[in-house]
């Protein structure tokens, strides 16, 4: 079946990461399938359009995923969809998606990307939503990892399901690792009390894997005689080879809300190396996320989204989320089932029984935690 001119090929083989030839086959057979099923013109010469190839991603997944502990298929989320912290966007760009796209420019500058990115922050300020825009931007293996799905009964289940984990990302570079709220995967030797040996543990092939992710052996090949015979004119480039050179294709990144229980050892230089601050969002940040919010919602023409955000100090993302969903229920609470607009009082209304998750004392508690801590480095955004 013949494809169009206007999908491309090259995005399609950067979104395909982790798929073997046979997943593939299947993926255009699916493409294929959706175009004859849904072509209503030319039914005498069906054509497969990029949405065909879109469609078709939602039901063929790659193979090497599928015994992979964790989520690997995520709903891609565009950097459009993320209020506000357009500093905190171009950090992550920076630290991960530059390196990705741009490897040659990164060399070429002596630069090399961090190991490891932490972010930290009051909870809901999007760190996990800004991590899944990430590697949709990236169109790398994503890879989510919690305590529920490492955490067993059964010694030594935990270490080596942590490995697997490691393991599957490298086999499907580019691969980001994410490890949400970290606090509860690992916390710090200083301060365990008896029967944590198990985050202990966990710990310990944390530590490892990220001072080896996706470490490269070079294995020589032929006979010893033809190594001899090339080995000076190969000596400057084996030396090379032969060193331990870390594969830039996997990431880490890491989520908490609690960095100060962090063990020392995963703060250091070479390990989550980036630390990033996710603050709650100002008042431009919170118009910002308004706007998202209410993009699909019929909102009526005297709301004023600009008093609004000025009346939501210390809401944060998702509490901002969660008054635009509570105005569109009370709009068709008053207004019946028929109602075709939320209105401004609505969200007043709403106002009164949504309460902000954040307090000036909590913020304050943040600040001088991360300053005793040793976080006074990172900059508040």
């Amino acid at each position: 079946m013949p494809i169009s001119g206007q999908v491309d090929l090259s995005l399609l083989a950067e979104m395909t990461v982790g798929y073997v030839g046979a997943d593939l086959t299947a993926l255009c057979r699916e493409a294929a399938l959706h175009a004859l099923l849904h072509s209503e013109k030319n039914q005498d010469n069906p054509m497969i359009y990029e949405t065909d190839f879109l469609e078709a991603f939602k039901k063929i997944q790659p193979s090497s995923f599928r015994s992979v502990i964790g989520l690997m298929d995520i709903k891609p989320v565009g950097w459009e969809q993320i209020g506000g912290l357009e500093d905190v966007k171009l950090k992550l760009k920076q630290s991960i998606e530059w390196p990705l796209k741009f490897p040659r420019e990164f060399v070429r500058m002596g630069l090399t990307q961090p190991k490891g990115v932490l972010l930290y922050g009051p909870p809901g300020c999007a760190k996990t939503t800004l991590v899944r825009a990430l590697a949709t931007s990236c169109h790398c293996s994503f890879v989510s990892v919690s305590g529920a799905d490492l955490f067993s009964p059964f010694v030594g289940d935990s270490e080596k399901l942590l490995s697997q984990v490691f393991q599957q990302a490298r086999a499907n570079t580019p691969a980001i690792v994410f490890l949400d709220e970290i606090d509860s995967i690992v916390g710090s030797r200083s301060v365990s009390k008896a029967g944590c040996n198990v985050q202990e543990r966990v710990l310990s092939v944390l530590l490892n894997e990220l001072d080896g992710v996706g470490l490269k052996t070079i294995e020589r090949r032929g006979s010893k005689s033809d190594q001899q015979g090339k080995y000076k004119e190969l000596k400057k480039n084996e030396e090379l080879e032969c060193q331990e050179v870390f594969n830039q294709n996997v990431m880490i990144v890491a989520a908490t809300n609690r960095p100060d229980v962090l063990d020392d050892a995963l703060l250091r230089p070479g390990r989550l190396d980036k630390i990033i601050y996710i603050p709650p969002p100002d008042e431009k940040g919170r118009l910002s996320i308004l706007k998202v919010c209410t993009k699909n919602m019929p909102v009526g023409p005297n709301v004023s989204l600009e008093n609004l955000a000025a009346e939501t100090c210390f809401f944060s993302g998702a509490d901002l989320g969660n008054l635009c969903k509570e105005a569109a229920l009370l709009a068709l609470q008053e207004d019946g089932l028929e109602a075709t607009a939320v209105k401004q009082e609505h969200f007043l209304k709403s106002l009164k029984t949504v309460k902000p998750s954040l307090s000036h004392k909590d913020l304050t508690l943040y600040k001088n935690l991360f300053q005793k801590q040793g976080f006074s480095n990172v900059e508040d955004v």
